[in-house]
């Protein structure tokens, strides 16, 4: 199993943590994690099992929580900006949207342009390319507050590439969307890291995605990193009995698509040993 990586150097491309800690009141969520870099140009991964720190790692990497250590995105330290600044580089979607507000679509996509960038005359145009390519320019005139939540979840998605940052943090990104908007994302946001160098994390509940899709995981297990690296590599049958408590393996299929079968899961009074 690969080994947690050593503190990067300021000047390493991606993004890395360094002693990264959050804690809420006496509770601890997150211990003093150094990891990365997650690389640019392709799909990135936090997996691991409910309560384990995913979401609370997403938002203290973006600023959005109180934290105790470094984030690095291309050897910028992005701890000690301006929130504003910071979001300029480094932009986060959360899983819980806010409440919709009683604006078209198209235009709650000009507003979040216009939180990174002064307005331009291509602005409209900009947009709309954004919407057709999330396969959704249908809705550009409809209330966001009419929408379903995987129409909102799609309408955020392009808000946040809209406003084309150096690093996006996606916390579970396709929890409402059906299996082909699933796919369409995916292969949409492999294109845009791909064609940008854009640093795309997503927090996964579904390792299949991340065996095919993600080049790049780490998984969490009780706010510390268990393990770092490409997914087929760190997807153990031992990672997988001692952090999700399942008899599972990882197969490859007729046409090198990965998938993981599993045998059986751990009953209660049952606790695997730790990775």
């Amino acid at each position: 199993m690969n080994t947690v990586p050593t503190a990067p150097p300021k000047t390493a491309t991606g993004l890395s943590v360094q002693g990264l800690s959050v804690r809420h009141g006496h509770h601890t969520i997150l211990h003093d994690i150094t990891l990365g870099p997650f690389p640019p140009g392709v799909l990135c991964a936090v997996l691991g099992p409910n309560g384990s720190g995913k979401s609370t790692l997403l938002r203290a990497m973006g600023g959005l929580v109180p934290a105790r250590g470094r984030v690095l995105l291309h050897g910028q330290a992005l701890d000690g900006l301006p929130l504003k600044a910071r979001a300029r580089l480094c932009c986060t979607l959360p899983q819980s949207l806010p409440e919709p507000l009683r604006l078209s679509v198209l235009e709650t996509l000009l507003a979040a342009r216009r939180v990174a960038h002064p307005a331009q005359a291509d602005d409209i145009p900009a947009a709309l390319g954004w919407l057709e390519r999330m396969g959704i320019a249908s809705l550009a005139l409809r209330p966001l507050n009419e929408l379903s939540g995987g129409q909102r979840q799609l309408v955020g998605l392009a808000q946040a590439l809209s406003r084309h940052p150096r690093a996006l943090l996606l916390d579970e990104p396709l929890s409402a969307l059906d299996p082909h908007y699933q796919y369409r994302v995916l292969a949409l946001l492999r294109e845009e890291a791909a064609r940008s160098g854009l640093v795309c994390i997503m927090v996964l509940h579904d390792l299949n995605q991340a065996l095919n899709w993600c080049q790049t995981a780490c998984i969490l297990h009780e706010g510390q990193v268990r393990a770092f690296g490409a997914p087929r590599t760190i997807l153990t049958p031992a990672l997988l009995h001692a952090i999700y408590r399942i008899h599972a393996c990882v197969d490859t299929g007729t046409q090198g698509q990965a998938f993981m079968s599993v045998q059986g899961v751990e009953t209660a009074d049952q606790v695997p040993q730790k990775v």
